[in-house]
């Protein structure tokens, strides 16, 4: 239950709401379904809202069925991630020539979850198999994870490294590192850090597209994919692909554009898979907020693959704001010219207790009426005004002809009765 100082609250804030919105001067709406309830309501933001408002959504308003403006507040439900980092102590490293580089890490820390490693090397052009065993008292070892990879890709157009290893959840105090080297030489291992990393992962929305092209250039030993996203604005986190054929490693250029014709880069990235469990087929997209997508798979001289699944994902955005059973609401967007709104409802709704939220849905998107009526009023008073203001700029500018040649007349008599007085 919210406590009663901030029901108070509440109450002052919802009665305080300003009072007479403009409607003429937003263009779209969408009723907000929701049932009789006191207390906070939320609706997540759709595709056609994304659309037809500013990129930044500082246009949305809320607003009661009595004209009045609600106090609201947008959240992007992004993952969480907590993150404690430890220094541990390195020791007996050695190196098993044509075969392995292997050393031991003591975390110094009891009982400590850790579930992340990662590798301090300055080499370049490498991949090599890790495996990570565990042990309580650096004598017995159980294996935590045999099947890991590192590696390091530099060209002069692209470089990429995974020297980041993640595996289950443990407490183990030691650990033993073992690098396969076979028959490369050893890596240069300058130092380790173990993390214990805990990620609370959002909920995305999967992100509906078309497939507009895809062709492959042989010339340039490319796949080229184009992707319509159809409406604009809508933030995408991460595309995902899935292939037919396992074992690949391809780098990846994407590319992001409001026309198709104007491109921007993106993000670069290699996508790869080794074996069921060591895999990545997933690049960051950075929240890009561009309609269409292209994407470079570089096959050099491997065959393309074949692409079985694209999907593109986003963060949730929701809406919250205080709703009272006897009142309907709608949101209101498109609307250029405004800033965004500051409401104390922003700062006040964490201390709100969450089991009262729920989710409303938006109705279809609807062109506002006031917004339409004013704008066919604004041109059929432009279709009346435009004959008497052709006749005033020819009216005035025939006057400006007149009163000219007068002048110029003026001015020649007078230089003539000069010269005569001359004479």
């Amino acid at each position: 239950m919210i406590n009663k100082k901030y029901i108070l609250l509440f109450v002052f804030i919802t009665i305080t709401v300003k009072a007479d919105f403009s409607f003429s001067d937003w263009e779209y709406k969408k009723r907000i379904t929701i049932s009789g309830f006191d207390g906070v309501a939320s609706v997540k933001v759709d595709a056609e809202v994304y659309n037809h408002s500013k990129q930044d959504l500082s246009d949305i308003r809320v607003v009661s069925d009595k004209g009045e403006e609600i106090p609201y507040k947008i959240e992007k439900l992004e993952s969480k991630k907590e993150t404690v980092c430890f220094e541990p102590k390195m020791y007996n490293l050695s190196n098993v020539p044509d075969k392995y580089t292997e050393f031991y890490l003591d975390i110094g820390e009891d009982n400590q979850i850790i579930n992340k490693l990662h590798i301090v090397t300055p080499n370049k052009n490498f991949r090599r198999k890790v495996e990570i065993w565990g042990s309580d008292n650096g004598i017995n070892w159980l294996k935590i994870r045999d099947d890991a990879n590192i590696f390091s890709f530099y060209t002069e157009d692209y470089r990429t490294s995974l020297t980041e290893i993640n595996f289950p959840d443990t407490k183990r105090r030691y650990l033993k590192i073992v690098i396969w080297n076979d028959k490369e030489g050893p890596l240069r291992i300058d130092g380790c850090w173990v993390y214990y990393e805990k990620v609370v992962e959002a909920k995305l929305d999967e992100i509906p597209f078309l497939i507009v092209s895809r062709d492959e250039n042989y010339e340039k030993e490319r796949t080229e994919v184009l992707l319509d996203v159809v409406y604009k604005n809508i933030p995408k986190k991460e595309l995902n692909l899935e292939f037919t054929s396992g074992g690949y490693y391809r780098s990846v250029w994407v590319f992001g554009s409001e026309d198709a014709e104007n491109w921007r880069r993106l993000n670069s990235t290699v996508i790869y898979m080794f074996n069921k469990k060591n895999r990545n087929n997933i690049i960051s997209l950075s929240d890009s907020r561009d309609r269409y997508l292209k994407l470079f798979i570089y096959n050099q001289d491997d065959p393309p693959l074949k692409i079985d699944n694209i999907s593109i994902k986003g963060y949730q955005q929701i809406i919250y704001f205080p709703v009272k059973k006897d009142k309907k609401y709608y949101l209101f967007y498109g609307n250029s010219g405004v800033r965004r709104p500051i409401y104390e409802f922003e700062r006040l709704l964490p201390f709100m207790e969450s089991e009262k939220v729920i989710m409303a849905d938006l109705g279809k998107e609807q062109v506002n009426e006031d917004f339409s009526r004013i704008k066919e009023v604004i041109k059929e008073d432009e279709k009346l005004l435009i004959w008497p203001m052709v006749a005033f700029v020819v009216i005035t500018l025939g006057f400006l002809i007149v009163k000219s040649l007068k002048s110029i007349k003026e001015k020649r008599e007078r230089e003539k009765k000069l010269r005569w007085k001359k004479r």
